[in-house]
């Protein structure tokens, strides 16, 4: 059986590394510990080399060319006799779940796929991630000085997922957008006094906007749009380490207080790496608010299989003419729902906006469900 030979990330500073030299031709056969290539990560120089004697079968990637750390450049087989029979046949998948199997460890083999033909996507390589496991093949040695030490700031593994994610959206989902503004007088007056947030309220309004629109819960699967059972809402969190996608379940049993709640323990653990993987998975909707960081409206991309994800800006004092006639100012929101037309179209984006709006302009209704 093929074993596969990947690049190994020895500068946790660095995000790509450049193949300089195959050190070992196709079909031939090498001891242990034989050098297979030479890579350069930044300023250091890695040798691969083979841990069993056996045969270079396959190159996968050409001297001189750039690639992402731990993408598959060969395959290796122990037994010579088996090297051309036993190189795997390539599996139907897209190429950011490719990318995220690689990034992950995890074999296509493995999983199946939701997709057109049974081709594997990304929301499958997340349903079917696991613990990784050591590199089978190949060893690095510095030729050059010790690997730098591991950077801070933002994690290079949650920024590579998430462009993973943006990547599939983007070139898979025909988007739409749909802004609408909302009067967020009463919100403000309620929230001191429910010592929630605007934020919590956004989401209760929203999971309750949901059961009345059960067709902007939906997902795609490969075909068209399926309505999903639960309200199962994903929030955006940024944190010094990167952007993380916590999901708060079964919304629809819960009132404001209970989201609240939700919402503030998974930030919490966000923010302090605590996050536990199914956490962070099975999201039905997707909601981003920049407005704590004075964005007044902008559009997000749909987080694959979902069929929408609502971008909420700040609150902002608008001028707006009152029941009488008169000018007057108010706090006002903007909200930009972002949508898979092949899912919805514009009808079903402006209902759901005006049901939403309906909840935060009168939001006795999630006040009198919150029993405090």
């Amino acid at each position: 059986m093929a074993i596969e030979i990947r690049i190994p990330q020895v500068n946790s500073q660095v995000d790509e590394a450049r193949l300089l030299k195959w050190r070992v031709a196709e079909g031939e056969q090498v001891a242990r510990g034989a050098v297979l290539a030479e890579i350069e990560e930044g300023a250091l120089v890695i040798e691969l080399e083979a841990t069993v004697g056996g045969v270079l079968s396959r190159q996968l990637a050409a001297e001189g060319e750039t690639v992402e750390m731990d993408s598959l450049i060969a395959y290796f087989i122990p037994d010579q006799d088996a090297a051309v029979s036993a190189v795997p046949p390539r599996i139907s998948s897209s190429p950011a779940a490719r990318k995220l199997a690689k990034e992950l460890r995890i074999s296509l083999e493995s999983i199946d796929g939701s997709g057109p033909g049974g081709r594997i996507v990304l929301s499958d390589v997340e349903r079917a991630y696991a613990d990784k496991t050591p590199p089978a093949v190949a060893v690095s040695r510095d030729m050059s000085r010790k690997a730098a030490a591991a950077g801070s700031g933002k994690s290079v593994k949650v920024r590579r997922l998430t462009a993973r994610k943006m990547e599939e959206s983007w070139n898979t989902i025909p988007h739409f957008y749909v802004t609408m503004s909302i009067d967020m007088t009463d919100v403000i007056r309620f929230r001191k006094d429910l010592g929630v947030s605007i934020n919590d309220f956004v989401l209760s309004a929203t999971a309750h906007a949901l059961q009345e629109h059960p067709w902007v819960n939906s997902h795609w699967n490969g075909e068209r749009g399926i309505e999903q059972e639960a309200v199962h809402l994903q929030m955006a969190v940024a944190t010094e380490h990167g952007l993380y996608y916590p999901v708060i379940r079964n919304c629809e049993t819960l009132n404001l207080k209970q989201v609240s709640e939700d919402a503030g323990v998974l930030a919490d653990k966000a923010s302090s790496g605590q996050l536990q993987k199914d956490e962070t998975l099975g999201g039905t909707f997707t909601i981003t608010n920049m407005g704590m960081l004075g964005v007044e409206s902008f559009g997000a991309l749909v987080t694959p299989p979902q069929a929408a994800v609502l971008a909420v800006g700040t609150v902002k004092g608008e001028v707006v003419v009152d029941d009488q006639g008169e000018p007057a100012v108010a706090p006002i929101m903007k909200v930009t729902l972002s949508a898979d037309h092949r899912i919805l179209d514009g009808a079903d984006a402006a209902e759901f906006l005006d049901t939403l709006k309906s909840y935060l302009e009168a939001p006795i209704t999630l006040v009198g469900d919150c029993h405090c």
